[in-house]
């Protein structure tokens, strides 16, 4: 192809392709962690090729990306560029004009191989690879995937390949919880390392090989040094003055994610309810006493992401908060998803009845399939919406909040941003590092239940009489 390997290149090379007692290739599944800008496309590209050349009958190779679009434009742009260019087009069919060219044809692009070995591209969907046998799949950027549909979906087309090879390649994404794919294979990937490390006999045993680059937690992410010590392209592809002009002009969640390849959900900025105050509500034996209760179910804004909580009152008076279910896309709203362990609000409700609530802006779309199902939610009011995250921050402050102390609510809590709008400040969704419905939806029952029992009503003075030690006629 022209080009030396990195060191870092040469290495990933030299492991993947080892081979077993019978020849074929030890490693079915690779996955690999990288900072962009780092040589990902001269490891896919040169990989690809290998593939389509190197054995003895025609080979098959999937390439998928975060978009379709994004697949097509690699195939073009990339991958048919640096082969056309080297010696290996002469590998390449012609087309019916006799020219070097890919197909483009729209929903079939390709590149055919004189050997009959053929480089497709795909969406990332579960029908993804359907319908043959694939020697090599190529995931480019898996942080775009949600679940593992596309994976299982590709699984049967290489199993009847001895020696397929699957390739995830990518950056981390936003947040754990919105890549929840990728971080699935990150977290099985860390394992096995430490288990290896700890006993060496286990190399023998798994087919996967598991390569990261990224900053330690404890790391300066601006310090030069640490761009030496965890950068592998740094001195060859990437020098200092690049790296430092993508650190001066890049916001840090995003230099940390795209550089550092460190996950936003464990570099997330100071929380906005104070930690201590929120760990020191913690109950895990809170339950509700009360039969008044508030149900709220809320949605992410690209519909990602979807929550159901409840608030209601204790015995002592305080009010318990909780997240029911919250998980991945909305179809499990209503009637719940088992396989995931997620209960749906019309098993919540029939259960232990309660009013239901929603922000119309982002799920007022889900209403009608509430109601076919016999629900009746009610939109919450504007003026509720507005003060619900200060009346949260309130409630806590306050020492009149109890929670069980769930984990994906404490993450929530710990990586929301916030805007100002008016006098008041609200939970920023489309600025946090991850999903909060789970978040805003305690926030809004938790708001309803105050409205609906006056004597716990947010007071925005509260927090201000209660820092500076004064009554509420003095705060006045």
């Amino acid at each position: 192809m022209g080009s030396d390997p990195m060191p870092w290149q040469r290495d990933l090379f030299e492991v993947a392709f080892e081979v077993d007692a019978s020849g074929l290739l030890w490693y079915r599944e690779i996955v690999v962690v990288i900072m962009r800008q780092s040589g990902k496309s001269t490891i896919v590209i040169p990989w690809g090729v290998h593939r389509m050349i190197g054995w003895g009958e025609r080979q098959f190779l999937l390439y998928i990306a975060q978009t379709r679009d994004k697949a097509r434009e690699k195939l073009l742009e990339e991958h048919f560029f640096h082969i056309n260019r080297s010696p290996l087009r002469r590998l390449l069919v012609p087309n019916r004009s006799g020219k070097i060219l890919p197909v483009m044809v729209n929903g079939s692009e390709h590149l055919k191989f004189t050997n009959g070995s053929k480089w497709s591209i795909d969406a990332p969907t579960e029908d993804a690879g359907h319908g043959g046998t694939l020697g090599l799949t190529v995931g480019d950027e898996i942080f775009a995937l949600r679940d593992s549909r596309l994976e299982s979906a590709l699984m049967p087309a290489t199993a009847a390949v001895d020696d397929a090879q699957s390739l995830w390649i990518s950056t981390p994404g936003e947040s754990k919880t919105k890549s929840p794919f990728l971080w699935g294979k990150v977290s099985k990937g860390r394992s096995r390392v430490e288990l290896a490390r700890a006993d060496p006999t286990q190399l023998d045993r798994s087919r996967s090989l598991y390569v990261e680059f990224s900053f330690a937690d404890d790391e300066d992410p601006y310090d030069p040094m640490t761009w030496w010590r965890r950068m592998p392209a740094l001195g060859f592809t990437q020098t200092l003055e690049k790296i430092q002009s993508f650190a001066d002009s890049m916001g840090e969640a995003e230099f940390r994610r795209a550089f550092g390849c460190q996950w936003g959900d464990d570099f997330a900025s100071d929380w906005k309810i104070p930690r201590e105050a929120w760990e020191a509500s913690r109950d895990v034996d809170s339950t509700i006493a009360d039969d008044q209760l508030v149900y709220v179910f809320d949605v992410a804004p690209d519909s990602a992401w979807a929550s159901i909580s409840v608030a209601g009152v204790r015995d002592d008076g305080r009010i318990h908060v909780e997240v029911i279910s919250d998980g991945l896309g909305t179809d499990w709203l209503v009637d719940g998803d088992p396989s995931r362990g997620l209960v749906g609000m019309r098993d919540i409700h029939a259960a232990d009845p309660g009013d239901i609530w929603y922000e119309h802006k982002f799920a007022g779309f889900v209403v009608p399939r509430m109601r076919d199902a016999g629900l009746e939610p009610q939109p919450i009011p504007a003026q509720d919406i507005a003060i619900s995250g200060p009346a949260l921050l309130d409630l806590v402050l306050n020492d009149q909040i109890r929670q069980l102390g769930q984990q994906e609510l404490e993450e929530q809590i710990a990586s929301a941003a916030t805007r100002v709008s008016g006098d008041v400040w609200r939970w920023a969704r489309g600025k946090s590092m991850r999903a909060i419905t789970g978040l805003t939806s305690v926030s809004h029952a938790a708001q309803i239940l105050t409205r609906t029992l006056p004597e716990l009503a947010y007071d925005p003075l509260a927090a201000l009489r209660i820092a500076n030690g004064l009554t509420k006629k003095e705060a006045a």
